[in-house]
């Protein structure tokens, strides 16, 4: 399987289970999937232990995956939707999880007014979505989860799943789309008022400086995915992004009439 930036390679399906190399935050990740399950979200793998390689051994969740190059069915509206929908569930069946006593999570530097204390993937791009019959059936990898504010989450999916980048980056079916249009879809569907798609707005910009100096500083120091991506031109694409951010501001926090 294709495994990502960080584990590419590495993931490999056995019958009907993932074998993968846990990430920094691994033992703290297998207590959030055991009380999602314990919640009743069936949006996530469930952790069934450790194989004899040292892997962690995880639900394989049957769907399609959208890897690069995206298909034409990314686009879609309504599978835009579900994604935000089924982002609120993981986000209630979140409520009320605590790492035993003695257990702390990795410290993580997030942007500014990202912190909170619920725990959110806050890694919810295209590749780390099931989905099934057009709609997101689940989430994967949850390398990245921490507790964090859900404003954030929401930032970083939309992000990817609008996204909210200049179109000239865009190269799939989505570049022709209103992309102000599916913010509106995807914020209305969290319920968010004008303020909260403020937030979430400024969230953006905020996690698109972190991400170009965290991703100059991982190329700069040789990790070959994050490289390839400084090559490819992901400054540019990242500064373009933050401008057309700022002009079209005004309609991406607007409330309207968008619904699906």
């Amino acid at each position: 399987m294709a495994g990502g930036i960080d584990h590419f390679g590495a993931v490999v399906r056995v019958d009907d289970t993932v074998r993968r190399p846990g990430g920094s935050a691994a033992a703290q990740i297998r207590l959030f999937l055991d009380h999602l399950a314990e919640a009743g979200f069936t949006g996530a793998p469930r952790f069934r232990g450790i194989d004899e390689h040292g892997r962690e051994i995880l639900d394989y969740l049957d769907g399609d995956v959208a890897i690069p190059p995206f298909p034409d069915w990314v686009a879609d509206e309504g599978l835009l939707v579900s994604v935000a929908r089924l982002q609120r569930e993981l986000h209630r069946a979140a409520v009320g999880f605590r790492l035993p006593a003695g257990m702390t999570w990795p410290a993580r530097r997030l942007p500014q007014g990202a912190q909170g204390d619920l725990v959110c993937h806050t890694d919810l791009c295209l590749e780390n979505v099931v989905v099934r019959e057009g709609r997101a059936a689940a989430f994967i990898d949850f390398d990245m989860a921490t507790p964090a504010s859900p404003l954030f989450d929401i930032a970083v999916a939309a992000r990817h799943w609008v996204p909210l980048r200049d179109p000239v980056d865009i190269a799939d079916a989505r570049a022709a789309t209103d992309l102000a249009r599916r913010f509106r879809l995807f914020a209305g569907a969290h319920h968010l008022g004008a303020a909260q798609r403020e937030q979430v707005t400024s969230m953006v910009s905020a996690f698109l400086d972190d991400a170009l100096a965290s991703i100059r500083r991982r190329a700069e120091a040789g990790h070959p995915g994050f490289a390839r991506m400084w090559a490819d031109g992901y400054e540019g694409m990242n500064r373009r992004s933050r401008v057309w951010l700022l002009q079209y501001a005004k309609d991406l926090c607007a409330v309207g009439p968008d619904r699906q």
